[in-house]
């Protein structure tokens, strides 16, 4: 079941910025991830303080392993789309034209209590970039 798969992944999720290696751009002071089921809906919620002290909020929601989901609100993409990969990958695919421009692996560690976040962007014609994010499980 669904429930059962996601369930070792809720809670709130902080990052550890010393465990985290970044590509493309300056990693942040802080950052937090709040992942909560609504009902099979799976809510992410990233609370960000970047490099420069600006602070930014984004929250997005899809079904796992269900149908790809329409955005329209973006104008980088256009479809997300979760699958669990095994039981501690969860896998979110951003895409453009049926395209996948954004990446993030989501792996749990055996014990549950770290998140690696392997977030990799494909910028068309030009590299891809891969930025790795360590979190640890709010106690």
């Amino acid at each position: 079941m669904i429930e059962d798969k996601i369930a070792p992944f809720l809670g709130t999720w902080i990052l550890d910025a010393d465990e985290s290696e970044f590509d493309q751009g300056e990693p942040p002071q802080s950052a937090t991830l709040r992942i909560e089921d609504n009902f099979g809906m799976v809510i992410f919620t990233m609370n960000q303080l970047s490099a420069e002290g600006e602070e930014t909020r984004d929250t997005f929601e899809a079904v796992p392993d269900g149908p790809e989901v329409k955005l329209g609100k973006s104008g980088l993409v256009d479809a997300m789309r979760l699958v669990f990969q095994g039981d501690r990958n969860l896998i979110s695919e951003a895409r453009r034209g049926g395209l996948t421009i954004m990446k993030a692996d989501r792996e749990l560690s055996e014990d549950g209590q770290t998140l690696t976040i392997t977030q990799t962007v494909h910028l068309v014609d030009v590299a891809s970039f891969t930025n790795t994010s360590v979190y640890r499980k709010a106690q």
